[in-house]
């Protein structure tokens, strides 16, 4: 009986061992890359696949290139008067004189104030008029000044802004070029290479596909990037997420 029952016990064992080894192991989960990166056909550059995961981790988001009517401005020299010729400014006031050729007098825009800053730049903390500027409205347009040049003059405001008579000025005026549609962008959409290029990335429509796009950059004002050239209007470019886009497009780290 003892017999037996062993040989009972080893059968089980080794049956146990057959469907054991019978038994498909399971597979760990193939590893999803979170980017891809493709070749673009007669391009240097390359197409860079997100995959949603990806995408959210990255918070990435993208905005549409719009076109504004922008009004270009000038940074000239001014300097404060407390008399034009017979005429002496009113006790709570003076004028900024700036002076301009023929050609640059056409180019104003008149019905657009001025913003005045000062040249001065001392250990004192800045104020929000030194930093931002004053504003201040043209008064009148004088005839040619000292037979030479023409002016125009702007109304300032002597408590607000604290300036002298004879004071030497910066002032920001407002060209009458205004009503040109241009491409405008968030500064944070811009992307410069190690050779100062500058790129945004496109976004294709209903995919989370990247492509890298060239731009030429007018101008800077603050946030707003006034382009040359670039994506055509409605493009949805990104504003978070592009330099991850392109450290893995060229496997630069930025």
């Amino acid at each position: 009986m003892k017999h037996r029952n062993l040989w009972i016990t080893l059968i089980a064992i080794v049956a146990g061992l057959l469907l054991a080894g019978c038994t498909p192991k399971s597979e760990s989960p193939a590893k999803i890359n979170p980017s891809q990166v493709e070749e673009i056909e007669g391009s240097e550059l390359k197409r860079v696949i997100l995959t949603e995961k990806a995408a959210e981790r990255l918070d990435l988001q993208t905005v549409a290139v719009r076109e504004e009517s922008i009004v270009k401005r000038r940074t000239v020299s001014g300097e404060v008067v407390a008399k034009r010729g017979e005429a002496v400014a009113k006790p709570n006031q003076f004028w900024v004189r700036v002076p301009f050729n023929e050609t640059d007098m056409k180019m104003v825009a008149r019905d657009q104030p001025a913003k005045v800053l000062t040249l001065a730049i001392d250990d004192e903390e800045d104020s929000d008029d030194d930093e931002n500027g004053v504003s201040a409205e043209l008064d009148e347009i004088s005839g040619l000044d000292d037979g030479e040049d023409s002016a125009l003059y702007y109304l300032v405001d002597r408590a607000k802004t604290g300036l002298l008579s004879g004071q030497k000025v910066i002032v920001d005026v407002s060209l009458s070029e205004i009503g040109e549609m241009r491409k405008v962008i968030p500064y944070a959409a811009l992307i410069y290479d190690a050779d100062g290029g500058t790129w945004v990335y496109t976004k294709e429509p209903n995919t989370l596909a990247f492509v890298r796009y060239a731009v030429i950059i007018d101008f800077i004002e603050g946030d707003m990037v006034v382009l040359t050239e670039g994506p055509p209007a409605g493009t949805e470019i990104v504003t978070v997420g592009g330099q991850e886009l392109f450290g893995t497009e060229t496997g630069v780290s930025k």
